[in-house]
């Protein structure tokens, strides 16, 4: 009778390191020389000294640079604690780094880069409380939005065309209506009564709907990006509602950008105290006056404020936060 010989199971051979099968072992090694990251992760999370991977970084970087994009194509505010979250992970002291490489991939690449939101100015009587007893004195928003660095010979329409989503007409539309409600409110000293901005509405017909939307769901969309900002107040039992400028509207717009929509709205044949006029409507000659004790002011005119606030008791016991909570039930 002829023997048989049985065929011995392959047998996995350990690794020497971790006692796991080779196969898992080198399943283990792609991922970590996939990941370029992972050499990063000693020295983030730790306080040792050491070298950080030029590789990480730059992939970190674009990663940042994706999340700048998708949140400005939302028209929403980069924050920190996005970045940290969604790009940094448990490496959050590579910020740094990280940040300043995406915005050289930004500027190169895009002719964009990362321009830090002021604060929201503080408008009413409780929120200047809140302010004078805070002891915070964090003069950074942690929020940025992307601004163009082409020069200015480039940003012409014809070569920096609004987006075309949903369609190129409705966001020229909707750019027009921001700058121009923008404007008036600059134009009007930095707060404008709501009963004053519906009758300029109604002045160029959009009080009740415009290209874009309703005039109540356009305001309630410019106050969700930034762009004004609504403050609800109760003096006597009256509640007054007013709009000022937002973050975002001091950025795109600014006061460089209300000088030009009023030199293009009046043209060439412009009176020749229009420059002078419009110093005065926007405040710039008190403020050059002022000289540099105004230093707290922006480039675009305006002041940048202390940031989040900690929470102190008030007078009456109570718990006063500068947290702008009547901005945010609007949005």
């Amino acid at each position: 009778m002829p023997l048989i010989r049985k065929r011995r199971a392959p047998v996995e051979e350990a690794s020497e390191d971790e006692g796991t099968p080779v196969s898992e072992a080198r399943t283990q090694q792609q991922s970590r020389l996939e990941s370029p990251g992972s050499e990063a992760d000693d020295y983030a999370d730790g306080d040792q000294e050491g070298e950080v991977s030029s590789g990480s970084v730059e992939q970190l970087a674009k990663k940042l640079v994706r999340l700048a994009l998708a949140c400005e194509y939302a028209r929403a505010s980069i924050k920190r604690q996005d970045i940290n979250t969604k790009v940094l992970g448990t490496r959050s002291k590579l910020f740094k780094p990280v940040f300043d490489e995406a915005q050289l991939q930004l500027k190169y690449v895009f002719g964009m880069e990362m321009t830090e939101l002021p604060g929201r100015e503080k408008v009413t009587i409780q929120q200047k409380r809140a302010a004078q007893k805070s002891e915070s004195t964090s003069k950074s928003s942690n929020s940025w939005v992307l601004t163009s660095t082409l020069p200015a010979k480039y940003r012409d329409p014809a070569i920096i065309t609004p987006p075309r989503v949903p369609t190129a007409a409705t966001e020229s539309a909707y750019i027009g209506l921001y700058t121009f409600i923008t404007s008036i409110i600059y134009l009007a000293g930095g707060s404008l009564p709501e009963a004053k901005l519906d009758r300029y509405l109604k002045r160029t017909n959009a009080d009740q709907s415009t290209p874009v939307d309703k005039t109540d769901k356009l305001l309630a969309r410019m106050v969700r990006e930034g762009y004004i900002v609504k403050v609800k107040e109760r003096n006597d039992g009256e509640e007054t509602v007013d709009y000022v400028v937002g973050p975002r509207g001091k950025v795109e717009v600014g006061e460089d950008g209300v000088a030009g929509l009023v030199r293009s709205v009046y043209g060439e044949n412009a009176a020749e105290d229009l420059e002078k006029r419009i110093e005065r409507s926007l405040g710039l000659g008190e403020r050059r006056a002022a000289g540099p004790t105004a230093g707290a002011s922006t480039q675009n005119g305006t002041k940048r404020g202390a940031g989040r606030q900690r929470r102190q008791p008030a007078e009456d016991g109570q718990q006063v936060e500068e947290d702008d909570s009547d901005e945010e039930e609007e949005e």
